[in-house]
């Protein structure tokens, strides 16, 4: 709680400026929402905030539920017949991870999932719970993220009924889910990353993962040629899993701590045709983002609309992973059980993340980078240049540099000229980015049209961008308002009104 104090929480907001923006970061909670959550153990613990602190955290002291751990001394993450969220990019964000949810979310008519065809949102049961593949501690940006998809693995049982009459339910189901899959994990591959990590090395590198180096035309014209250098990793003939059977480390949930990324308000754009308006998207207001997640998030969410939320977010850039960036709000939250129920005790998110990694005995930063056989640091000036933070990070750890903790080695690192993470964490998203497409099948040797059937594959090698699926389902949005080369990059916007008129006296001449 003295690390979350001192050394994460906000004391003034930092944003990426034009490189990411907010639709980026839902979409890598979307991708968490995809692949990781421990099963808890039964024993709940209490952190209490010590003298020095108490008076400046926003909870004195507060309890959570220890990580379950079996027997070998691991963690038990997504083992098992009790699933949270399986570590497969198989979309169980928006399918389930389970035959309950699986069910729940199903439609039992032409292969599709539910959804409200009047506003393209998530539906909900009597609790106001969002009936979609995972529910558990989201927010309108996952939400209206798994709504797309949602339409997207619809479309997609549209054109594959259209293609083969014959197939049935179950047949559409299951094409239609491999296709939705790999389109998302095409999009995270090869605009999300590439967006996060901003350099032509990287895109090359990323698109190559995907298409080999003798690039996309030669792929689609010849299909896959040689080994995974030349044809990429997907389409190989054979799954490889390095002699390790296919898991996410805990050193990759580790790196993916970034709810620095959020702000602490959404500012809402006006999208209305309003006379003398039209693309100027004058800031209407601010939306606290207290009212933008749980249960009063999907409330909220359905008063603004897929469409309004999209040109908002796209608009606003997201914070900066850097030190003293955590949002305040999160250290006073209500989290939820895997139901999507309110639990009755508030957490501190900033002081949990940083008892996560020591709960799991994730190395501290110096340990961390000697096993990627990275140069630890010696002194904090090998991290920051940041004078402030420096006397902060000495008094925090007492001048010891082998404690620093690895989320806040994370944030305090000197980035890499176009890199929005630190480079200790590029380098498991450069091994697990590839490990991810290697190990499973159905992005090597069963990428066929056999499996996904002739148009499902088509469809999959003719998508290259979240921009693709907006046009597909939201073209006026695009034409509209979308002026970026990346929908993960902040849209182009006119200047804003900082004291916007009301809508009421906008009256044309």
């Amino acid at each position: 709680m003295v690390v979350a104090t001192k050394l994460l929480g906000r004391r003034k907001f930092i944003d990426t400026g034009k490189q990411f923006n907010m639709i980026a970061a839902s979409w890598i909670q979307f991708m968490i929402h995809d692949w990781i959550d421990h099963l808890e153990d039964t024993h709940q613990i209490e952190l209490v905030a010590p003298k020095e602190v108490a008076n400046k955290c926003p909870l004195s002291s507060f309890r959570f539920f220890k990580t379950k751990e079996v027997p070998t001394g691991f963690f038990e993450i997504k083992t098992g017949s009790q699933n949270i969220r399986t570590p497969w990019w198989d979309s169980s964000v928006i399918y389930g991870s389970n035959s309950k949810t699986m069910d729940r979310v199903r439609t039992y008519k032409d292969g599709k999932l539910k959804i409200s065809e009047e506003t393209g949102l998530l539906l909900h049961d009597n609790d106001g719970i969002a009936i979609s593949g995972d529910i558990r501690n989201s927010w309108v940006g996952v939400s209206a993220l798994q709504a797309l998809f949602i339409k997207e693995h619809n479309a997609v049982c549209d054109a594959l009924k259209d293609e083969d009459k014959d197939l049935e339910d179950e047949d559409l189901y299951r094409h239609a889910r491999l296709v939705t899959s790999a389109v998302i994990a095409k999009i995270h591959t090869i605009d999300w990353t590439v967006q996060l990590l901003k350099t032509d090395t990287l895109l090359a590198g990323m698109r190559a993962n995907w298409y080999g180096v003798l690039g996309k035309k030669f792929k689609d014209s010849f299909g896959h040629a040689g080994n995974s250098i030349l044809g990429g990793v997907v389409g190989t003939k054979k799954t490889k899993n390095h002699g390790v059977p296919y898991s996410l480390t805990e050193d990759f949930t580790s790196v993916y701590r970034m709810h620095s990324l959020l702000p602490d308000q959404l500012q809402m754009r006006d999208i209305d045709d309003v006379p003398g308006t039209n693309k100027s998207l004058p800031l209407t207001k601010e939306i606290s983002m207290i009212h933008l997640i749980g249960l009063k998030g999907e409330e909220t969410m359905s008063q603004i609309g897929f469409t309004k939320l999209m040109v908002s977010m796209g608009h606003q850039a997201s914070g900066a992973l850097e030190l003293m960036n955590y949002p305040m709000w999160f250290r006073d939250i209500v989290p939820q059980d895997p139901n999507g129920q309110e639990r009755p005790d508030h957490v501190d998110l900033a002081a949990l993340e940083i008892d996560r990694d020591r709960e799991r005995n994730v190395p501290r930063y110096n340990d961390f980078r000697r096993a990627m056989f990275m140069i630890p640091i010696t002194k904090w000036e090998d991290l920051t240049d940041d004078e402030g933070a420096i006397e902060v990070l000495d008094d925090v750890y007492n001048g010891e540099v082998e404690e620093l903790d690895l989320l806040v080695g994370l944030m305090a690192e000197k980035k890499i000229k176009g890199f929005a993470i630190s480079e200790t964490a590029f380098y498991i998203f450069l091994l697990m980015a590839t490990r991810r497409l290697e190990a499973d099948r159905f992005f090597t040797s069963d990428f066929n049209e056999t499996i996904y059937t002739k148009k499902g594959l088509k469809w999959v090698n003719t998508t290259e961008s979240l921009k693709d699926v907006f046009d597909r389902h939201y073209p006026e949005m695009t034409d509209k308002w979308m002026n970026s080369e990346s929908a993960f990059s902040v849209w182009d916007s006119p200047p804003v009104t900082k004291n916007p008129v009301p809508l009421y006296l906008r009256i044309p001449s």
